[in-house]
């Protein structure tokens, strides 16, 4: 895959970047660190855990499951190849920016 992938919504992307920084997080974790309700992060997870880009493992830790996420070698990909087209797109509008100048609109008259 190459170029912006429409299913790295801001929240996605945000996910992903986190995950890529860590083996394992905590589902509480991550949350706490976007700052989203459970039920956004949930889908933000559900679809990036449909295309294979995280892994979603209920762990139990006495008499309660924890949440773990992973963030996958495909996910990983998909990321990297993200943020390589986002570069792309900044240095293309700079060089563009750059080659025609500034913008400025004609006043007619007096």
């Amino acid at each position: 895959m190459s170029g912006l992938d429409p299913v790295l919504s801001p929240t996605r992307l945000q996910i992903c970047a986190y995950l890529s920084g860590c083996e394992v997080a905590e589902y509480s974790a991550v949350q706490d660190y976007l700052g989203v309700s459970k039920p956004t992060l949930s889908k933000a997870l559900t679809a990036l855990a449909e295309r294979d880009w995280v892994r979603i493992d209920k762990v139990q830790h006495g008499r309660y499951a924890r949440t773990t996420l992973q963030l996958t070698d495909a996910g990983a990909a998909a990321l990297a190849d993200h943020v390589t087209a986002l570069q792309r797109l900044a240095e293309q509008a700079a060089h563009a920016g750059s080659a025609t100048g500034p913008l400025h609109p004609q006043h007619g008259g007096s």
